[in-house]
């Protein structure tokens, strides 16, 4: 049997056209199970080709296993199953549909943040520093809890900042609080019931959740969690937001806190997560110390976050635990390693350590009180008509209508406007019946311009 190839190109790659076509020629099914082809020399000559050209498209058949090479005997089709479903290497010039969406002018984002204001100057010098082609451990895999650099600069700042009492073998970097979160599941395990508080940061519901630990959610009230529904649990896990409650926006007072810490010492598998995700922007008062910092008995596990006071983008997390836990965090550290990269942990590490994070962070809550007394003011115009609550703190407040407009009315028409808000009941796992017809309003990322234009379209747009 001689093949003939109709070559397309006369190029450097004739071997390429040889085997696309004998491939397909296989694939095809008219070169059948166990028959012989040419020898090499034969189908080149045939082809006017060299026998290096034929060589080449031979071996890469044989290498993708579509040719059996026999010594002295020659090349041999193998038997390959019939792939039964039918290929279509054609895209359809159909383009699939995306859901429709308004465009949103104003965006009430609680999680955004003012990007005019990011230290790009302070990050551009630090870059130029931390990435240094002589330092030998850049490149390496980063360390198991973390870069050491930084963690030492985390344990300086956490003292001075929040009174977090640790050392640098307690502090955990992970790549987000989510990231550290599906940690502290690994270490537990699923028989490791989990306390939350309702309404709750959503994600941190739908990780225990997904990853089997049973998940009992306590109702606030005005100082937070309550004590008493949980006293009849033991060996929980209890997560709590002390110094911002998210979504509602209160602070845990100092009796409600020793409260809790009674209850995490009164069982020895019990222990408090305490989500300190945006403790830098208080604006009435200085901010409040850790839950940790009060804690003698090792029951709290301490997670803060980059996300608000530098920007989302860095998936920058750190988790400080108690000493009782840190065997068996290194017991399963290999499994986990840490997901940030040692270049981002060096730079946010001597970000700190130069001491420009904390000038960045008071000259971010300056910007962020002015935007909250714009946002303020901005709602004095609707009158006695709204409740405003959580405004304490952080980068967002809530408002609640009295105008029986409900929670998703106050959404759809605000969005039919082109704004944006958020509503409440998403962050509640039951009983949202006393929040209703409230919504979240955040303005980390507005300009005073737009949060003046987005109160005034919401006004009318909820008939206020």
């Amino acid at each position: 049997m001689m093949i003939t190839i109709p070559f397309k190109n006369k190029g450097a790659f004739l071997y390429v056209e040889i085997y696309e076509y004998l491939k397909r020629e296989i694939t095809d099914g008219n070169l059948k199970f166990g028959e012989k082809l040419p020898s090499k020399r034969s189908l080149a000559s045939h082809l006017s080709v060299s026998v290096n050209t034929v060589d080449a498209a031979y071996g890469q058949l044989v290498a993708e296993g579509y040719l059996e090479s026999s010594p002295k005997r020659g090349y041999f089709v193998c038997q390959i199953d019939t792939y039964l479903l039918k290929q279509n290497n054609h895209v359809s010039e159909k383009k699939i549909k995306k859901p429709e969406t308004r465009s949103v002018k104003i965006d009430f984002s609680p999680n955004a943040i003012d990007q005019r204001i990011f230290p790009y100057e302070a990050f551009r010098k630090i870059f130029k520093v931390t990435f240094n082609e002589y330092d030998s451990y850049l490149l390496n895999k980063p360390d198991l809890q973390g870069e050491l650099e930084l963690r030492k600069a985390l344990v300086e700042l956490l003292y001075r900042s929040r009174g977090v009492r640790c050392n640098e073998d307690q502090i955990i970097i992970g790549s987000g609080t989510s990231h550290l979160l599906q940690i502290l599941g690994l270490l537990w395990g699923k028989n490791k019931s989990v306390v939350l508080e309702n309404p709750v940061y959503l994600k941190a519901y739908h990780i225990f959740e997904k990853m089997g630990n049973p998940v009992i959610s306590i109702d606030i009230d005005e100082k937070g969690i309550q004590i008493e529904p949980m006293k009849k649990f033991s060996d929980v896990a209890v997560y709590v937001t002390p110094s911002h409650q998210f979504p509602l926006g209160m602070s845990m007072p100092i009796d409600r806190r020793i409260r809790l810490l009674n209850f995490a010492n009164q069982d020895q598998g019990n222990y408090i997560i305490e989500d300190d995700y945006d403790s830098e922007f208080r604006y009435n008062e200085k901010p409040l110390p850790s839950l940790q910092s009060i804690d003698n008995n090792g029951k709290v596990i301490y997670i803060g976050t980059f996300s608000k006071s530098i920007a989302p983008s860095f998936r920058i997390s750190y988790m400080v635990l108690p000493e009782a836990l840190l065997k068996a965090y290194l017991e399963i550290a290999d499994a986990i390693s840490s997901p940030v990269s040692s270049l981002e942990q060096k730079m946010i590490g001597a970000f700190i350590s130069d001491g420009v994070f904390e000038k960045h962070v008071n000259k971010m809550r300056k910007v962020y009180k002015g935007k909250r007394i714009v946002l303020m003011n901005a709602l004095k115009q609707w009158g006695d008509r709204v409740k405003i609550t959580g405004e304490n703190a952080g980068h967002h407040l809530l408002v609640q209508l009295d105008n029986g407009l409900t929670e998703e009315a106050m959404y759809t028409r605000a969005l039919a406007q082109g704004v944006r808000v958020y509503p409440v009941s998403p962050y509640f796992i039951h009983g949202a019946e006393n929040y209703k017809s409230m919504v979240l309003l955040g303005y980390g990322s507005l300009t005073d311009k737009q949060i003046y234009s987005g109160i005034g379209i919401l006004k009318e747009a909820w008939d206020l």
